[in-house]
């Protein structure tokens, strides 16, 4: 099978750890290319077992450029000829389902409340390109519903996404950052770590007030591309690191505050590393976080402080929801259980064409 994974941009994020991922899992056998825009930074520790295709430099903005991006697009669509299609992100399930055969289409919506909250020019286009695809992929039933709501239900699927389980993997480390978190778990009550790019989505600045309401801890926030200043002493950015995962075994609980999300990537490796979460109330996140494994909260800086310290102020009760964070994630978000499903729905789309 000869399956495109085309995304507008290639840094580090969720959903291109979700290509990452089955681009992984698929290329042993079948034949997988990926076509982006940016520098392929996601893709670096993937040998070389699929083609990348770079089809421009970072831009998710609209722009004129775009019609060329089209074209490029088409060229590849007659090049190749893929059996799927499977886009990822805003512009690119817009180009792509314009470009593509409907019936080879697959686009998966990472998180719709992009679309239709935060981005709404998308979510008229949408609407239009409702049936310009043979499967449309929800990471949770929140979004299931909220295209529903919307009048896009007939093609929709739900696959929760996946994350490896690498929780007894050994890494080669930055010493640098893991120099810095020993120190800072030796100098604080508990480590409450974020990773999360800095972005209008994220609330970094509710981070900061929680903090503040929080001396004993230290908050660490790994993700940020540019340096931070002027925040309070028991917080530390660590800044934009590769495979951010492997640092949270240094955290006693994870945090993630925004104002918007899909199925974040980072909280599922959270799970799988057995640590316990509270985020905030959106998205599919109530889907996940059961009150045994984590909160999901009001994006108060009180609701927040609430859950935190009834988790980290009780031994046994941090220990229990530790096992609990690891057993949910075997249970639901493992990477085959995600590969799996696409799998099937890949062969499904095409014997259709057959």
């Amino acid at each position: 099978m000869k399956i495109f994974q085309v995304i507008t941009v290639s840094e580090y994020g969720g959903a291109q750890s979700v290509v990452a991922n089955l681009v992984k899992n698929l290329s042993p056998n079948q034949e997988v290319y990926i076509l982006y825009g940016g520098n392929g930074e996601a893709w670096n520790n993937l040998g070389h077992n699929f083609t990348r295709i770079k089809l421009n430099e970072h831009r998710k903005d609209i722009s004129f450029k775009d019609i060329g991006l089209f074209f490029k697009l088409l060229y590849y669509r007659f090049k190749y000829k893929p059996d799927i299609v499977h886009l990822h992100s805003s512009k690119m399930g817009v180009l792509g389902r314009l470009t593509f055969p409907a019936k080879k289409v697959i686009i998966t919506m990472h998180g719709f409340d992009s679309a239709r909250k935060a981005y709404r020019k998308y979510l008229f286009i949408e609407k239009l390109l409702k049936n310009r695809a043979s499967r449309i992929i929800a990471v949770s039933q929140y979004d299931v519903d909220a295209m529903k709501e919307e009048g896009i239900s007939k093609n929709v699927t739900k696959i929760y996404n996946g994350v490896p389980d690498v929780f007894t993997e050994s890494f080669d480390a930055s010493k640098l950052i893991v120099e810095k978190l020993k120190i800072i778990k030796q100098t604080y009550n508990k480590t409450i770590i974020c990773i999360s790019r800095i972005s209008k989505q994220k609330k970094f600045e509710l981070f900061i007030d929680i903090a503040k309401k929080m001396p004993e801890h230290a908050f660490v926030w790994i993700g940020n591309k540019n340096e931070v200043s002027n925040v309070p002493c028991n917080v530390f950015c660590l800044g934009e690191v590769s495979s951010a995962q492997y640092y949270l075994k240094y955290a006693d609980l994870f945090i993630l505050p925004s104002n918007y999300e899909g199925l974040p990537i980072s909280l599922l490796e959270a799970l799988s590393f057995g640590v316990p979460v509270v985020a905030s109330s959106v998205g599919g996140i109530t889907e996940v976080l059961d009150d045994k494994n984590g909160f999901a909260v009001d994006n108060t800086v009180d609701a927040f402080k609430h859950k935190i310290n009834y988790i980290l102020s009780d031994e046994h009760r941090t220990k229990v929801m530790s096992q609990y964070a690891r057993e949910s994630y075997l249970a639901n978000f493992t990477i085959k259980k995600m590969t799996d499903k696409y799998l099937s729905v890949y062969n499904e789309i095409v014997n259709k064409q057959k």
